[in-house]
C-alpha cells in the first residue's frame, strides 16, 4: 500500500528529475521496475494524481504485469475522481491475487468511497483470518463501521488495532474523536487501565493514557501518564511534548521548557516543536529567546501560522507595533479563520492608534468565535473613547449574551448606559452584576469615578453589600 513504504525522499526526487529529464528529452532511459514504481509512489505521495497517472502508463508499457504498479495506477485513478476504472483495476487484481493484503485493503477502502460499505466490511472480515498485518486491517475495520454510524463497532475495531500496535496515531485519533462525540471517557480509560495491568511497562499505553486524561483537563494526572511513559522509553519524543503540554496548561513554564527541549532532542527541531519552545520562553517572558524560536520555527515552515503570531506576540510585548502587524497579517494570510490572530492585530492596531482598523479586526474575532470576553471588552472601549455609547452597549449585550455569567460585562454595560442616561435599564443590569460578583463592584470606579456620587446607584450597592456580609457571616 501507498505509505507502507520507506524511501529516502531526495534519493527519489533524483530519480523523479532523471525520469523528467528523459521524457523532455525524448530519451528512452532505462529504469527499473522498482524504480518507475517508486516514481509514481512519489508523485501519488505529492498528490500529483495526474502526473502519477503518466508515469504509471509509462511503467506499465515497460512492465504490464507489475502488480505494485497497477495497485497505484488504480489508486491514483480513485484520488483523481476516476473511480469506475479504479475499482475495475482493483477487482481484476484481487481475482488474480485474492489474498494479497494491499490489494484487498485498497479495494475496502475504494468501495467505501463508492459508498458499497457493507461489500468492504464483508470483504474485510472475510480477509481477516489470512492478514498478516491485522492491526491495519482492523483500522480499516473500523473506519467503515464508523462510516456506516456504528461507533461501537469502530470502537471494537480501533482497540483490537491499538491492542496489537500501541502506538497506530491513525486509530488513537479516530478512537479519541469517538470519544469527544460519546463522552465515552471513562470507558476509554478502563481500556488503557486494563492494557497497562497486562503490560505496566507498555510506554505507550502509559502515553495514551496521558492523552485521555489531558482531553477531561485532568493535567497533573497526565503529566504522571507521561512521566511513566518516560521512564520507560526515555527517548519518548510524543511524550516529552505533550507533557510539555501539561505543564503549559498548569502554568509550570520552566518544566514546559525543559519538556520541549527534550522534545527537540530526540526528534530533532522542526516547526512546530521549535514554536511551542519560544511559546514556553514568551510565557517566562524570555522574549529574545521566544521570537529566537518562533523565527526558527518559520523558516523551517514557512506555512506554520503559529510561528508568525508568535513572533507577532513578542513585537507586541516589545511595544514595536509596526512590527507586530506586519507577523500577525502574515498568520491571518496563512489561516484568515483563527481569531486568536485578528485578536493580536487589533490590538496592535489600537496601540498605534489605528482605531477604525482595530475596530474591524475585533469584529471579525467575534464573528469567527464568540465567546472570547477579550474581544467585547476592548472593542467596546473603543466605541466608548469615541463616545460611541449606543455601539459600546450593542457589543456588550451581545458578549452577554455569549458569556452571561462574566460579570465584567454587566459593570462595564451599567457604565455605558448611564452615559446614555438610560438609568432603569442600567440600575437593572447592576443588580445582576452584583448578585454575580459584588466583588468586582469597584470596576464601576475604575471606569467612571464620578458613579461614586450617583446616590442612586451607591444606595443598589449598599443593599447588595448588607447582603454579601450577611451571607459571609452565615457561612
Amino acid at each position: 500500500m501507498t505509505g507502507d513504504f520507506d524511501n529516502d525522499w531526495e534519493e527519489d526526487k533524483e530519480l523523479v528529475e532523471r525520469f523528467e529529464n528523459s521524457l523532455k528529452s525524448n530519451m528512452d532511459l532505462y529504469f527499473e521496475e522498482e524504480e518507475l514504481e517508486n516514481i509514481v509512489r512519489f508523485y501519488f505521495d505529492q498528490q500529483k494524481f495526474v502526473k502519477a497517472l503518466k508515469a504509471s502508463a509509462h511503467a506499465l508499457e515497460k512492465f504490464p504485469f507489475s502488480v505494485e504498479i497497477k495497485l497505484l495506477k488504480a489508486q491514483c485513478l480513485i484520488f483523481n475522481d476516476e473511480l469506475e476504472e479504479g475499482l475495475e483495476i482493483l477487482e481484476n487484481l484481487n481475482n488474480l491475487s485474492p489474498n494479497n493484503e494491499d490489494i484487498v485493503l485498497a479495494l475496502s477502502q475504494a468501495l467505501m468511497i463508492n459508498s458499497n460499505i457493507k461489500e468492504a466490511i464483508e470483504l474485510l472480515e472475510n480477509f481477516l483470518p489470512m492478514a498478516e498485518d491485522k492491526a491495519e486491517v482492523y483500522y480499516t475495520l473500523g473506519n467503515l463501521y464508523k462510516a456506516n454510524e456504528n461507533n461501537e463497532k469502530a470502537t471494537y475495531y480501533y482497540k483490537e488495532c491499538v491492542k496489537i500496535r500501541i502506538n497506530h496515531e491513525d486509530a488513537l485519533f479516530q478512537l479519541a474523536m469517538i470519544t469527544e462525540e460519546e463522552g465515552s471517557f471513562d470507558e476509554i480509560l478502563d481500556f488503557y487501565r486494563e492494557f497497562i495491568d497486562q503490560d505496566p511497562y507498555s510506554a505507550g499505553a502509559w502515553y495514551n493514557l496521558g492523552v485521555v486524561y489531558n482531553r477531561l483537563g485532568r493535567f497533573e494526572e497526565a503529566i504522571q501518564a507521561y512521566d511513566y511513559a518516560l521512564i520507560i522509553d526515555d527517548a519518548f519524543a510524543s511524550a516529552y511534548f505533550n507533557l510539555g503540554n501539561a505543564y503549559m496548561n498548569t502554568n509550570q513554564f520552566e518544566l514546559a521548557l525543559e519538556a520541549y527541549q527534550n522534545t527537540i532532542n530526540c526528534e530533532g527541531a522542526n516547526a512546530e516543536n521549535c514554536c511551542y519552545l519560544g511559546a514556553a520562553y514568551e510565557k517566562l517572558d524570555q522574549i529574545d529567546l521566544a521570537f529566537k524560536n518562533f523565527k526558527k520555527s518559520a523558516k523551517l515552515d514557512p506555512e506554520y501560522d503559529d510561528a508568525w503570531f508568535g513572533l507577532g506576540m513578542c513585537m507586541l510585548k516589545k511595544e514595536k507595533f509596526f512590527e507586530a502587524i506586519h507577523y500577525f497579517k502574515k498568520a491571518i494570510k496563512l489561516t484568515k479563520e483563527n481569531a486568536t490572530y485578528w485578536v493580536g492585530l487589533a490590538d496592535a492596531e489600537y496601540n498605534l492608534g489605528n482605531l477604525q482598523a482595530s475596530s474591524e479586526a475585533y469584529e471579525e474575532a467575534i464573528t469567527l468565535e464568540p465567546g472570547i470576553i477579550e474581544t467585547y471588552v476592548n472593542l467596546s472601549i473603543i466605541y466608548f473613547d469615541q463616545n460611541r455609547f449606543e455601539e459600546a452597549e450593542d457589543v456588550i449585550k451581545e458578549g452577554i449574551e455569549e458569556l452571561p455569567e462574566e460579570a465584567e460585562l454587566y459593570y462595564r454595560l451599567v457604565v455605558y448606559l448611564i452615559k446614555s442616561a438610560k438609568y432603569k435599564e442600567a440600575f437593572s443590569y447592576l443588580e445582576n452584576a452584583l448578585t454575580l460578583d459584588f466583588g468586582r463592584h469597584t470596576l464601576l470606579y475604575d471606569l467612571m469615578p464620578e458613579i461614586k456620587h450617583q446616590k442612586a446607584i451607591f444606595k443598589i450597592i449598599s443593599q447588595y453589600k448588607d447582603a454579601d456580609t450577611s451571607s459571609d457571616l452565615n457561612n
